[in-house]
């Protein structure tokens, strides 16, 4: 859905090829999304299916032929179901970080520890280059808040980095993960 939110909202502002769309995402949305090119065009092609994007083709000289997208009057109302559905949503937000979390344990303390101290630096370089983007918007602007959303989740990141870094200075024995889960499903008992 979110994808397919991306997709339609970009080419509501305005028709593009799908190079260009590939590119605007790639080059200026990559904070926001993850979307590669083979699935965009794969969702383009799904949204023309639907009758929700109209695709033209033009050739200038003896370059390849370029689609051009447009949106049509149901993907634009589609647009605006999804996203009145996006903003009323609390989204659950999925960490790829936390699965390599739940296996901490398996290596030596010292090691994990090097991993995260790399890690809250690739999050410190993060900051920095949101920081510098969000500045360059007008506060109150969406691409300003859009920015800043990620700019305070990766602050918290950091902070919860150093929390997780010092804990593991303290840490001598292999926890079972699964004990560990099993444990916090079982209600726990008033004394």
């Amino acid at each position: 859905m979110d994808h397919t939110l991306l997709i339609l909202g970009l080419l509501k502002l305005e028709e593009m090829h799908g190079y260009q769309l590939g590119d605007l995402i790639d080059k200026r949305l990559k904070y926001l999304t993850d979307l590669k090119k083979p699935t965009l065009y794969h969702l383009l092609a799904k949204l023309e299916a639907a009758g929700q994007v109209t695709k033209s083709v033009s050739r200038e000289g003896n370059r390849p032929e370029r689609y051009t997208y447009r949106l049509t009057k149901t993907g634009e109302a589609q647009f605006k179901e999804l996203l009145r559905q996006n903003l009323q949503a609390a989204h659950a937000a999925y960490f790829n970080d936390d699965i390599g979390l739940l296996f901490l344990s398996e290596i030596p303390a010292a090691e994990a520890r090097g991993y995260l101290e790399q890690k809250r630096a690739g999050v410190d370089a993060r900051i920095t280059e949101i920081a510098a983007a969000t500045a360059r918007h007008d506060a109150g602007s969406p691409a300003y808040y859009t920015l800043r959303h990620h700019e305070l989740h990766l602050e918290t990141e950091r902070a919860w980095l150093a929390e997780l870094i010092a804990h593991m200075k303290k840490r001598a024995a292999r926890q079972n993960i699964i004990a560990c889960l099993a444990e916090a499903d079982t209600p726990k008992r008033k004394k």
